[in-house]
């Protein structure tokens, strides 16, 4: 009888995870093969890293790989043949769930093969190095500003200024942005000094908000930016959060000058509300423990942010931190955690992955590979390690729901997700259950481009041996959430499932069917429930959030934060 009760023990506790230990820890995982300079999820079992040309270890075709195909199961790479130089380009996910990398170097040649396609068709209007890219409501993307050849900022003597935007697949020559002829020396994605702005891009009307306050954000200072998730609770309003950046002594960055990388950089937070337009206004937020530039800040599907990389001028930064935009004034942080053991600074990416934890990989603050053996006296070599760390979630029991759709639609009938028992006991349906679509972004330069979350509204219908999650579509607005791959997440009491991929539109680039929003059934729970659930309501309960992108316009607004170009899709007269 002990022998049972002890195989009994051990099967709960392996059962719940709670043998695991990994909760709020780094571990060392593998070797990228190339330096991490961009990185995106591309499915639930792989990572693609891109690098500029230099020479990495990982050869193809006899030359070293810029670019490599990253397994999360083995944590194995398989070396791609990159034809063009992505050294400082842009991407994001395109509504068809190809992912596009936009600009970077000179000497672009086509003959691409396979999993990297070049293609002369797809090259840009305009020369691009550091440009800002961002989905749109059809699945297509926006790609804004950058310069024509390398440097801290743009140069008005040189005429380096890339000041338009234009679109993939394209829609014509580019079109000039007043909003970065004005910000000389800097543009999207470099320097913009304090300003801030919005851009319809439907009539190229831009709309000028506050500057920023305390710091610049924006490469080079580079701070921390995130939208918000999106919630119920919040009636899918956007805020922007920016965390720490630097104040530079000099607008040109001349590094003769003045020790840019010896200049503190900063620990204030702040954010905004950017649809509220002429009324909008910057809100301190709570301080971070640390003063921080080129932060990676990652949503987590229980609506935290993770905030880790980065560096205080010339000292890494190696404890990550939580944010929480619901906490109370005082208490938005928690950096109770543990150091990396990894200096991860410039160039350096994170990402959320299915189970929910993040994927930290990169770091490369040279001009080309610095290794013990080839220079032994850089203090920061090129980083290959990579990293994950385990929210403190990671650990709990994970929901087990069945039923996960492979696509979602804007607007149509609710899909029907079931929990077991086990997932639900001890829980309040209608408060502690979350469904949650995230898309993680695109990763580079202390931002992922394309990175957002929306909650969908729910209701239930709950027995004794588990419950009916009823879960609406998205709401028929694209704007809010642009169409393309995307985790899904349920999430109960701040824990999550196991995301799995979900095609969010039609899977084209193209005008998103939109169907009207359905009303939820009635939540139910029969008697004999052993689950402590609430009878009515829909979580979140107010149907409106989930109908509200009926009613709202696709205005093409867009946030020219600079760093972080978000889709707003609100009328004009909101603003």
């Amino acid at each position: 009888m002990r022998a049972l009760t002890l195989s009994s023990l051990l099967l709960a506790l392996k059962t719940t995870g709670a043998l695991a230990g990994k909760a709020n820890t780094f571990e060392i995982v593998g070797h990228t093969g190339v330096s991490a300079q961009q990185l995106f999820l591309g499915n639930e079992k792989k990572i693609y890293v891109v690098d500029k040309v230099e020479k990495n270890p990982v050869e193809v075709n006899g030359h070293p790989a810029w670019a490599v195909e990253y397994d999360l199961e083995t944590h194995t790479t398989r070396a791609l043949d990159v034809i063009t130089n992505s050294f400082c380009a842009g991407g994001n996910v395109l509504g068809n769930g190809s992912w596009l990398n936009v600009g970077g170097n000179n000497a672009v040649t086509t003959g691409g093969t396979c999993v990297w396609h070049d293609d002369p068709d797809f090259m840009d209007e305009a020369e691009r190095w550091y440009p800002t890219l961002e989905a749109v409501e059809d699945g297509s993307n926006i790609i804004m500003g950058g310069e024509l050849w390398g440097g801290f900022v743009n140069s008005v003597d040189q005429m380096q200024n890339t000041p338009t935007y234009e679109f993939f697949p394209t829609r014509g020559d580019p079109i000039t942005m007043q909003f970065l002829l004005d910000t000389q020396p800097a543009n999207v994605r470099f320097e913009s000094k304090w300003e801030y702005g919005l851009l319809n891009y439907t009539s190229n009307e831009e709309l000028r908000l506050p500057n920023i306050t305390h710091a610049q954000r924006t490469y080079p200072s580079s701070g921390a930016v995130a939208m918000l998730p999106l919630t119920l609770a919040n009636n899918y309003e956007p805020t922007i959060l920016f965390c720490g950046g630097m104040d530079p002594v000099r607008d040109d960055w001349n590094q003769t000058a003045w020790a840019v990388v010896k200049t503190p950089t900063s620990n204030s937070c702040v954010s905004i509300a950017p649809m509220d337009g002429k009324k909008a206004k910057w809100i301190d937020e709570d301080d971070m423990p640390e003063n921080r530039g080129m932060g990676s800040a990652v949503i987590l599907p229980d609506d935290r942010i993770f905030v880790v990389n980065g560096s205080y001028a010339t000292d890494p930064v190696t404890r990550p931190a939580y944010y929480n935009h619901t906490a109370p004034k005082g208490s938005q942080w928690d950096s109770d955690l543990p150091h990396s053991t990894v200096n991860s600074m410039y160039h350096s990416v994170a990402t959320l992955i299915p189970d929910g934890s993040i994927f930290i990989a990169g770091s490369n603050p040279n001009a080309d590979v610095i290794t013990e053996e080839n220079n032994s006296t850089y203090l920061y070599k090129t980083e290959y390690r990579s990293e994950i760390f385990y929210p403190s979630y990671y650990d709990q029991p994970r929901p087990e729901p069945t039923g996960m759709p492979a696509s979602i639609s804007y607007g149509g009938d609710h899909f029907d997700l079931e929990l077991p028992a086990s997932s639900i006991e001890g829980v309040d349906l209608a408060v502690d259950v979350k469904v949650k679509v995230i898309r993680t972004g695109f990763s580079t330069h202390a931002m992922n481009f394309g990175m957002k979350s929306i909650e969908l509204a729910t209701s239930y219908s709950a027995t004794s041996s588990g419950a009916t999650l009823h879960v609406s579509q998205l709401p028929p607005n694209p704007a809010l959430f642009q169409p393309g791959p995307a985790l899904l997440f349920v999430v109960i009491s701040g824990v999550p499932s196991h995301g799995v991929f979900v095609m969010c539109g039609s899977g084209q680039i193209e005008t998103q069917p939109l169907l009207a929003a359905t009303v939820l059934p009635k939540s139910t729970t029969d008697l004999s429930a052993s689950s402590s659930t609430s009878t009515n309501g829909t979580s979140g309960a107010k149907k409106l959030a989930a109908e509200s992108g009926a009613a709202r316009s696709v205005g093409g607004w867009w946030s020219a934060a600079v760093v972080a170009v978000v889709v707003m899709g609100l009328p004009l007269s909101r603003l």
